[in-house]
């Protein structure tokens, strides 16, 4: 999170008060309004800089065709900066954006003809005097300059009727009022300022942890659009989450997928295991209704849109007498009696907020809850505030917008002035939150405005993971990199941007604040895919054929076909021109993936619709010179066949790869811009993986099945900073001992190194090799490190763990932990989040000294005897404590959690309390009633406080042993 914010303060000084006309189209990236004239016009300066290659009218040509470019640029950024362009306006700038679409594909095609020509004889790389390494030999020069010439026709035309039509037009409109510049607080804060519905929360949190009402319980929370209802929804469910047995949380959508909504059921109620088979809509609902049996289960169902939705979902919800609940959050007054039975009072009606609390959401999220409006500025954010009409989505963005610059007083009034020009006394709610977003979205930068379009192309409801999302940014040359910043860290800066602004919601959140992943509000979905049908940006269809933005060249497209009954394979369009594709549905209805040589960005996530093994082929994929980014997820039902050589996808910088595949080909160790690689963790790795040097993330390298050589080679991967690792035990025992020394050897030599995850493929089978004695130290900048049980198990805290001054995350198993242990670790200045598994129950209490561990902010504590001692000043800034422990017969708790008082910053406590092996329920009532009386002392009494129970907390004694180094037995 902090080099994000350093990359926006470097964007603020480089950005603040410039615009579109003053970076110059010659230095943009790819974008919605400009489209690819930035790198077309890079491109053909490149092919200038070929000098004496270029000959005579060839030359001649591409130098007009730049000068042309350049001229009608100026005219494409001007036009771009107007506000509500006329019609005529819209139809000259989409024509320019394709001609210069079509002008590098061409360049394109050149390129990739040089490729083929390349691969069918050495001779190709003989360079001649006028020989242009982009060119093929088999084009004659005079061929090329009148291909050129026939290019530039079309520019000159289009430069022309701009004279005629536009010239002008820009002075006398109106220009877009853009705001530059980055949001100091972060979302993770933000969401904190949940304001208005304290008295609805305690209702129904009492409501739902009734356990009087033993009976299977529904409530629904209606209102208008942006009234707040998800936030309420998400906040009840985290305040009753730990109460039940299985528990859920799951968005619909307008057009919902059943198979992906019970999916998501299913695979969160099952503690995130995916479904493994191709599960039709009644066998997903079997399942549901098998696993919750006799459970007690909390389901939250977000943004439902019509009753046969909630009569699919509600028949895999068993009966009973478990105290079970389900939450429903809808717009529509119909719904929400459907799924409560038609009772009206489990039905909260949402409505908007009071001047007061409108007020506080707004001047919080702008100036902090620490300082006050200045006095300047109070007229117009109190009309700015009632012009928001107390909906807190149009508040949150609004806030976001007047954040960026919170003490402008020109901002302010263009804010005040619009809202009043736009908004009447008597505007609707869904014209006041229209409005507002629109405000809000016409006023991000150009490069803002083209990243968000970009989530056109996933489907309504779905999760977005921000992991994804960047590099398909990336890939599609959005990203214009800041002197001195990486491309990946100027994307984060981008997507933590939109989320501060209120235009993406963020859906998992960190304990650094960090957001991990995203959806969309359907009133903003609707928005940016207006924009973007209006710049013939992206182009999406679904099941039902429905069309948005269809054009006879298509650039991006998605693809969401997930109902079998009525899915049809699209028809009527010109794919060739394609540069990204999403598919989302069935495997029947996936695009052949034939011809798409401009491709870029390859997003395929679909599933069998019948029983067996089908194949899905992607030979063809290694003729797509131009792709940059290749992500597969489909399920066990499906497997995928590469091609057999990869290494013409030379511009390849992600693949990843979560699906059976036939094999994966032998070559890519030698793709020289493979920066993200991630497979399956059934899924060989070639060998020589190490000569991949560009790689910066591998994911899901399997410990038993690749050779020793190839562990070794991980040591050659000096630009490595992400590695995660796996293993199962269908290997030998020797085997994963020699990989595992390996292993060892080979993290000393990873210098660039910032996370390492080690964890147990489908076995869970702990390690117990005592081959990492001999590590002395981890890599410097490792700020995360994972060590999940119980697939490794330390005897005791290792020495270097101490030397990690910028670790955030930590998760480590030991056999034995004594009182000098912990001194370790708590002076780490950057640790947020410890999680400790014990295996030996402590004889002495363990004590949190003075100003021990002062960054961190969620500890989780497992051990079979429960002992801990906080001082005062330690843990100053924890939020959450998870606690695991076992009842004992006969146990009496004194002072189990001493001081537990000093830990004046906590908002949350679980306990989870198992049985030792002599315990009896008497033993367990004892446990529980001790923790619940040790919570209650709390002076600020945590709101969220959860007890529950499981069969066994892991433990085990044995003879305590003193120097014991390395891995210890399980």
């Amino acid at each position: 999170m902090g080099s994000s914010l350093a990359v926006m303060s470097a964007m603020d000084d480089a950005l603040v008060n410039s615009s579109l006309a003053d970076i110059g189209a010659m230095n943009a990236p790819v974008s919605s309004s400009l489209g690819v004239m930035g790198p077309l016009l890079r491109k053909l300066d490149s092919l200038l800089l070929l000098g004496c290659r270029l000959r005579g009218p060839l030359k001649d040509r591409v130098v007009l065709l730049r000068e042309d470019l350049e001229e009608i640029s100026v005219a494409l950024v001007e036009q771009s900066m107007v506000d509500s362009p006329n019609e005529m306006a819209k139809y000259w700038m989409n024509e320019v954006r394709e001609l210069c679409y079509d002008i590098e594909d061409f360049i394109d095609d050149m390129m990739l003809t040089h490729a083929d020509a390349k691969m069918r004889s050495v001779q190709s790389f003989k360079v001649g005097r006028v020989k242009i390494p982009w060119l093929p030999k088999k084009v004659r020069p005079c061929t090329r300059a009148a291909k050129f010439a026939e290019l530039r026709a079309p520019v000159r035309e289009a430069i022309e009727r701009h004279g005629r039509y536009l010239d002008g037009f820009t002075s006398s409109s109106r220009s877009l009022f853009t705001v530059y510049g980055h949001i100091p607080l972060m979302y993770a804060e933000a969401a904190n300022y949940l304001v208005g519905v304290n008295d609805a929360n305690t209702k129904l949190v009492k409501w739902l942890t009734n356990e009087k009402e033993q009976q299977l319980k529904m409530v629904a929370i209606t209102g208008h659009s942006g009234v707040g209802k998800t936030a309420l929804a998400k906040q009840l469910y985290r305040e009753v989450e730990e109460q039940f047995d299985c528990r859920a949380f799951v968005r619909a959508s307008r057009k919902p997928d059943m198979r992906r909504l019970l999916g998501g059921i299913l695979s969160q109620v099952q503690q995130h295991r995916c479904p493994t088979n191709s599960y039709t809509v009644q066998n997903l609902i079997d399942k549901l209704t098998e696993h919750l049996q006799n459970k007690r289960y909390v389901i939250v169902i977000d943004d439902l849109w019509e009753t046969t939705s909630w009569d699919i979902v509600a028949s895999a919800f068993p009966e009973g007498n478990n105290c079970s609940r389900i939450i429903t959050t809808t717009e529509i007054e119909g719904v929400a009696l459907e799924c409560c039975d038609y009772q009206s009072d489990n039905i909260l009606k949402m409505k908007p907020l009071g001047g007061e609390d409108s007020g506080k959401l707004l001047l919080n999220l702008v100036f902090g809850p620490e300082r006050l409006c200045p006095e300047q500025l109070k007229g117009a954010s109190d009309i700015i505030i009632a012009k928001c009409a107390g909906l807190p989505l149009a508040t949150i963005c609004v806030s976001g917008l007047l954040a960026t610059q919170p003490d402008n007083p020109k901002l302010w009034l263009h804010v005040q002035e619009f809202l009043c020009s736009n908004l009447s006394t008597n505007s609707t709610l869904e014209e006041t939150l229209h409005e507002t977003l629109k405000l809000s979205y016409n006023s991000l930068p150009h490069y803002l405005k083209t990243c968000l379009m970009y989530l056109c192309l996933y489907p309504e409801g779905c999760t977005i993971w921000k992991f994804d999302l960047i590099k398909q940014w990336i890939a599609e040359d959005f990203i214009c990199a800041i002197e001195g910043t990486d491309t990946a860290e100027v994307a984060d800066s981008y997507f933590e941007e939109l989320v501060n602004r209120g235009m993406i919601q963020p859906v998992d959140i960190n304990y650094s604040g960090e957001v991990l992943s995203c959806t969309l509000h359907h009133v903003v979905l609707d928005l940016i895919t207006l924009e973007s049908t209006e710049e013939r940006f992206i182009t999406a269809l679904d099941y039902s054929q429905t069309i948005r933005g269809h054009y006879s060249k298509v650039r991006r497209l998605s693809l969401h076909f997930s109902n079998p009954r009525y899915a049809k394979k699209p028809t009527g369009l010109t794919l060739s021109k394609v540069r990204s594709i999403g598919f989302f549905g069935i495997l029947k209805c996936a695009p052949t993936i034939v011809g798409f040589k401009h491709l870029r960005v390859l997003i395929l996530e679909f599933w069998g619709d019948q029983w067996g093994i089908m194949s899905f082929d992607l030979t063809r994929i290694c003729r797509f010179f131009q792709l940059r980014y290749l992500k597969i997820s489909c399920d066990a039902s499906v497997e995928v066949e590469l091609p057999t050589q990869m290494r013409m996808l030379r511009y390849l910088e992600t693949l990843i790869i979560d699906a059976a595949v036939s094999a994966v080909p032998s070559d890519i160790i030698h793709l020289p811009g493979l920066l993200h690689l991630s497979l399956g963790d059934k899924t060989d790795l070639p060998d020589e993986v190490g000569r991949i040097r560009s790689l910066r993330v591998l994911h899901c390298f399997n410990l038993s099945s690749n050779s020793e050589d190839n562990v070794l080679s991980l040591g050659d991967l000096l630009n490595l900073q992400d590695l995660n690792l796996t293993y199962c035990t269908e290997e030998s025992d020797d085997h994963l001992k020699r990989n595992l020394a390996a292993l060892a050897s080979s993290l000393g030599k990873l210098v660039n190194l910032k996370s390492i995850t080690l964890a147990p493929g489908a076995s869970g089978t702990a390690i117990y090799h005592d081959v990492w004695s001999s590590v002395s130290s981890l890599p410097f900048f490792l700020q995360r490190l994972e060590l999940l049980p119980p697939i490794c198990i330390f005897s005791r805290l290792p020495q270097c763990l101490g030397q990690l001054r910028k670790l955030c995350i930590l998760t480590v198993v030991v056999s034995e932990l004594l009182m000098e242990d912990m001194d370790i670790l708590t002076g780490l200045p950057a640790l947020t989040v410890f999680s400790l598994y014990v295996r030996q129950p402590t004889l002495e209490s363990i004590i949190f000294k003075k100003r021990a561990f002062l960054g961190l902010k969620c500890f989780k504590y497992t051990c079979g005897v429960l002992s801990l001692t906080f001082q005062e000043e330690a843990f100053p800034n924890l939020q959450r404590l998870e606690l695991s422990f076992n009842a004992h017969r006969g146990e009496q708790y004194y002072d189990f959690l001493s001081g537990i008082g000093y830990l004046l910053n906590l908002k949350e406590i679980a306990g989870t309390i198992g049985a030792a092996k002599d315990a009896e329920e008497s033993d367990r009532r004892v446990a529980e009633s001790a923790f619940t009386d040790a919570i209650r002392k709390h002076p600020r009494f945590p709101s969220y406080n959860h007890v529950k129970r499981v069969d066994w907390v892991h433990e085990e004694y044995q003879l305590r042993t003193q120097n014991k180094q390395g891995w210890a037995s399980s």
